[in-house]
């Protein structure tokens, strides 16, 4: 029996900001933008010209979100990031300068300098400045199975009464990767495994063949799943549905027990950004500036009070931790498959998908150093590396089940995401929601500037819907960018429609916002009409 696993990355981005006078205000949040470039992006890329080069095809799963791709897509963007790296180099030399008697330390700042001159050069010369269609070339090649996903990182469950909501969700996020990628994806990324009922025939409405949910969503549904988790189902109208695994997350980011706690990791927690004065952290910060992380790390995870001298990272110690922890990462999973075949032997297969999120990767150092030991154990071993695609020959063949409403937040509800702190987000988002439905269907075949509003209220609403900021108020991960995030959207929407409603328009801010919000510029607000 053969036995698979799917390995997919589900890349984070919500909209900055990129216009000059922005870029100062948004600063920690560009920066954490381009540390996921530097240490999840373009080592993705790197190894897979790696695997390229030696002939051995590996196979990932990618998503890629339109947000994300109009980033990487701007010039402006480019620009701000490789002067980012020219940055951190000038504060990598004054931090050589401040221990130039501290050996083990400046061997660490040497290697950080020194790899951000590689990915100016990579990003540069290699990649041609274009690490979308870089994707896009290794999804060609057989290297990646690209997912599609909505216009925005919406929770599904909170719209489960406003389908012309999901709707136009689901077809600007398709029609995003048209216009970045050429052809419609087979896989849709339900948002942080938002599912409820009914929002399996929108989906398969558009032309997709598979989903992923939670596992919860298959082992609680009212049927129980014959084959659990290793297997794929269907929906009524035979939309696939795979289960996340959930402990292949455990096993590498719990708090307590994974893999990212080991002594020898790099310590996130400790980084000049918030230990050093800040007139000693020139040129990426600024006085009075909101300090963040700036990637000059020097210690390890032992936390050894009062004795610097036995937490200093060792590049060496991290390589051969990560050795340790990806063997045991495939041991455990090819034990589970081969446990799995046993229990239902009349299968022709059994899969597991596992899921990880790029922001986890990036706030883990050796993550990616981690991923291809492990990519590259599969592939010598028997447990076959696969695109969940690959596993559909027999899709109007597999067993229905109802799923059952689950989350891959919270305790597998999402409750984190309508929480004392943000919940009061949901009034505004929802009475916008039913403004712009109204606002479709009163002007239908409008023009001119009512076109140019229209078009961003209805991008403006979907920012706002962004889960991701409920998450950073809750979190209290800058709160502060999120709340403001949200409440300038609304703001928007709201302007747009006072002006609708009195007929009245200031073409200078709408020009302005039109600058300042230049994602989805194909947008046309008639995608939130009323469905028949």
């Amino acid at each position: 029996m053969k036995k698979n696993i799917a390995i997919i990355i589900k890349a984070n981005q919500d909209f900055v900001r990129h216009t000059e006078a922005d870029v100062k205000k948004s600063k920690p949040i560009l920066n954490t933008f381009f540390e996921s470039i530097s240490k999840v992006y373009i080592p993705l890329l790197e190894m897979l010209g790696k695997f390229e080069r030696e002939g051995l095809q590996v196979k990932i799963g990618l998503v890629l979100p339109p947000i994300l791709c109009n980033l990487l897509s701007d010039d402006s963007v480019k620009d701000l990031y490789l002067g980012w790296l020219e940055e951190k180099n000038s504060l990598g030399i004054a931090e050589l300068d401040r221990n130039k008697d501290n050996e083990k330390i400046t061997s660490i700042v040497k290697a950080e300098i020194e790899r951000n001159s590689e990915l100016k050069n990579l990003f540069t010369n290699v990649f041609s400045r274009d690490l979308v269609k870089s994707f896009a070339d290794f999804a060609k090649k057989g290297f990646v199975e690209l997912l599609g996903t909505s216009g925005t990182d919406i929770f599904f469950p909170h719209y489960a009464d406003m389908r012309e909501i999901i709707s136009a969700q689901v077809e600007s996020g398709l029609h995003s990767y048209r216009q970045f990628f050429g052809n419609i994806p087979e896989g849709f990324w339900l948002p942080d495994f938002g599912y409820t009922p009914g929002v399996e025939k929108l989906i398969k409405a558009y032309g997709f063949s598979y989903t992923i949910a939670d596992a919860r969503s298959l082992l609680l549904s009212e049927k129980l799943p014959e084959k659990g988790i290793f297997y794929p189902v269907r929906t009524e109208n035979s939309l696939a549905l795979f289960a996340n695994d959930p402990d292949c997350y455990d096993d590498v980011f719990d708090s307590e027990e994974g893999f990212v706690n080991q002594s020898a990791y790099r310590n996130e927690k400790r980084d000049i950004g918030f230990e050093l004065p800040i007139e000693k952290l020139s040129p990426l910060m600024d006085q009075n500036e909101v300090r963040f992380e700036t990637g000059f790390k020097y210690w390890n995870r032992n936390f050894v009070k009062g004795d610097d001298n036995l937490n200093y990272y060792s590049v060496s110690e991290a390589g051969e931790q990560a050795e340790k922890d990806a063997a045991s990462f495939v041991q455990k999973r090819e034990e589970l498959l081969s446990s799995a075949a046993a229990s239902i032997p009349d299968s022709d297969f059994v899969s597991l998908v596992c899921c990880f999120n790029s922001d986890d990767l990036r706030s883990w150092n050796e993550s990616l150093i981690w991923l291809e030991k492990v990519l590259r154990k599969f592939s010598a071993s028997e447990v076959r590396l696969a695109f969940c695609k690959e596993l559909l020959e027999k899709q109007y063949e597999l067993e229905k089940i109802s799923p059952y409403f689950s989350a891959g937040n919270g305790t597998g509800y999402g409750e984190n995401l309508l929480s004392n702190r943000n919940s009061w987000m949901m009034r505004y988002i929802r009475k916008a929601c039913e403004r712009i439905v109204d606002l479709s269907d009163r002007f239908p075949n409008d023009t001119g500037l009512k076109t140019r509003l229209l078009n961003l209220g209805a991008k403006e609403l979907m920012l706002a819907q962004s889960l991701n900021l409920a998450k950073m108020i809750e979190n209290e991960d800058n709160a502060d960018f999120a709340i403001k995030r949200f409440k300038d959207s609304i703001e928007a929407f709201t302007i747009v429609f006072d002006s609708l409603g009195s007929n009245t328009v200031s073409t200078e801010w709408l020009t302005t916002l039109e600058l300042k919000d230049s994602f989805f510029p194909w947008m046309n607000y008639r995608i939130f009409s009323k469905k028949k």
